[in-house]
């Protein structure tokens, strides 16, 4: 069963870029290109369309595959496999923010420097927060 798992998110997430894909396909075939809000939000709309309905087929085909998915929820290998990943990713998207940050002074670009330590110290200040948060909770 966890191996159906496994291949039924990869199938998903071939799936989401095949729809989000096939949105925008259909989108630029039938409306006008102008409007930018909706260019982005239709293949996203359609995307999450399609990935309800595919839900409801799987659901209703391996009803099995919800009560897995629950238990795997809660345990704690891939519990924490999921926190480090988070925070690897976390740390990644820092250190890619610093270079950014120095790529701006470099090229004396204030505004988007400004931009980039905005994001950088409110990554940070959620991140703390959090686990100041779930230090008190747990």
């Amino acid at each position: 069963m966890e191996d159906k798992l496994k291949k039924r998110k990869v199938k998903r997430f071939i799936f989401i870029l095949i729809s989000l894909l096939l949105g925008g396909i259909i989108y630029a075939l039938l409306f006008d290109n102008s409007n930018q809000i909706s260019r982005f939000m239709f293949p996203v709309f359609f995307g999450f369309l399609l990935n309800a309905l595919l839900d409801l087929y799987e659901y209703r085909k391996h009803p099995k595959l919800k009560e897995k998915e629950k238990q795997l929820e809660k345990d704690e290998r891939l519990i924490m496999i999921k926190y480090k990943s988070a925070y690897v990713t976390h740390n990644i998207t820092i250190f890619i923010l610093a270079i950014y940050y120095i790529v701006t002074i470099a090229k004396q670009n204030e505004k988007l420097s400004i931009y980039i330590i905005a994001i950088m110290l409110f990554m940070i200040i959620v991140k703390r927060v959090n686990q100041y948060y779930w230090n008190r909770k747990i």
